[in-house]
């Protein structure tokens, strides 16, 4: 199918939001996530192994996960520190009493990682980019499933389906957590590798990045 030329685009967006990528770039290789107002997608709960992830929040209020805390984040609490195998989760706080004044206006992030080699950059571009060129009807969105979950395994995005049984304590708890990941979503992206997948796809990434599909 034919793709829709991205790799230039400095604002990729859907419904619900998207992402704000600046041509001239800080050291940092930061990127932008918007979160519409009215929107209540969040990232889901996931976790990375090669990178440390840094969030600011640049305008409203976020509802933020890491680890065992949750709070409320607005852009005077500074830089919010996500070490490597720890799980977190981040949307709008349009519930929360602190995100009462900030329901009207959009949701703003600036991530990066650490070590900062563009690849926050190519995740995102690519899986906007699948999400944009999706197909209609239900091969349409099988098809966008497994672009998702190729993108995911190959950009260090560990999505969490199950927290574990807590009974056996965190170690046990944690074990079959991402034993569970790493069956789900190792299968489902080998499915999408059969069927001709791919993790980056150059209508998206650009040029100077590709080396890290």
């Amino acid at each position: 199918m034919p793709r829709t030329l991205l790799r230039d685009k400095e604002h990729l967006m859907i419904d619900q939001g998207g992402v704000e990528i600046p041509f001239n770039k800080d050291e940092r290789r930061s990127v932008t996530l918007v979160m519409r107002r009215g929107t209540k997608q969040t990232t889901g709960l996931h976790w990375h192994e090669e990178k440390t992830e840094y969030l600011q929040v640049l305008q409203g209020q976020a509802l933020v996960t890491v680890g065992d805390r949750t709070a409320v984040f607005g852009p005077n609490d500074g830089v919010i520190t996500v070490p490597r195998f720890t799980l977190h989760e981040f949307g709008r706080a349009d519930h929360a009493v602190e995100g009462a004044d900030s329901r009207e206006v959009d949701l703003r992030i600036m991530e990066w990682t650490e070590p900062s080699d563009g690849a926050k950059e190519v995740f995102f571009r690519n899986m906007l980019g699948v999400i944009i060129d999706r197909e209609t009807g239900i091969l349409g969105n099988i098809k966008l499933l497994l672009s998702l979950f190729v993108v995911m395994q190959r950009h260090d995005n560990y999505p969490v389906f199950i927290k574990g049984p807590a009974l056996f304590g965190r170690t046990v708890q944690s074990s079959i957590r991402r034993t569970t990941t790493y069956v789900v979503r190792g299968g489902i992206a080998l499915a999408g590798r059969l069927f001709g997948l791919k993790a980056t796809y150059h209508e998206y990434t650009p040029t100077s990045l590709l080396e890290l599909k």
